[in-house]
């Protein structure tokens, strides 16, 4: 497995739409909290987008295009067991970024539930899914 460099992030900053989404999921009282939310939309790109982050490239070219004003959550409190960095280092061999990745997969899933969300068709999310 690759090793984290200093150039991860050891806090992961959401963008400003992703935060709003995930709060808005977290009100719903599906979610304990939007950090949930925010796995829960990594993880729902991950199945469903693949092609949009199949590669190292598209994930980097990803992470420059959210800003850095929403939520902001320490790597430790993210990751505990680090199950989110050896799954980046898997879907990424090579990888040496694992949060980085995560943090812009985050803001996509996030942003695409907005996106549904204002079309009326996220809620109840067991629907949707």
């Amino acid at each position: 497995m690759a090793e984290n460099t200093k150039d991860d992030l050891t806090n992961l900053a959401l963008s400003r739409r992703a935060t709003d989404v995930a709060n808005q999921m977290k009100e719903t009282n599906e979610f304990a909290d939007a950090l949930s939310a925010a796995k829960f939309a990594m993880a729902y790109v991950i199945k469903y987008y693949r092609d949009e982050i199949d590669t190292p490239e598209k994930v980097e070219a990803l992470d420059s295009t959210y800003d850095t004003l929403g939520n902001n959550y320490n790597v430790g409190s993210v990751d505990p067991d680090q199950y989110i960095a050896k799954l980046f280092n898997v879907l990424y061999p090579g990888c040496t970024t694992p949060y980085r990745y995560a943090r812009a997969i985050m803001c996509l899933g996030l942003s695409k539930f907005g996106d549904l969300a204002e079309e009326n068709h996220l809620f109840p999310i067991g629907k949707t899914m």
